[in-house]
């Protein structure tokens, strides 16, 4: 079963997607998304599916805040500044990394 989240369109100056999940436990991830995946979404998505394929046995990922240990069933999210960690399934990140570059590549072209 897939993770449930939205993704809104917040702030009128500067719009930005936020994610929320239905499950209050992975806000770290949803920061996570807010955070990195404006920048670093197509290497994010290609980390998380490289594990996903299977054409690695695990994988990683570090941003500005944060970092990704990428293994086939879940992902931890480590935010480097607090220590703070997250768990959340692999499978179900990509989604949401996914579906978080659709609506930010959706607003930059709006913004054209």
């Amino acid at each position: 079963m897939m993770l449930k989240y939205k993704i809104e369109i917040e702030g009128k100056e500067n719009p930005i997607p936020v994610v929320t999940f239905a499950d209050k436990k992975y806000e770290l991830a949803a920061t996570f998304l807010v955070g990195e995946a404006r920048n670093f979404g197509a290497e994010i998505v290609a980390a998380l599916d490289e594990v996903v394929s299977g054409k690695k046995k695990t994988g990683a990922f570090a941003g500005n805040v944060f970092s990704l240990e990428i293994a086939p069933g879940t992902t931890t999210i480590c935010d480097d500044i607090s220590g703070k960690e997250c768990e959340i399934g692999t499978q179900d990140l990509k989604k949401a990394a996914e579906d978080y570059r659709a609506a930010y590549e959706k607003l930059l072209q709006k913004k054209k």
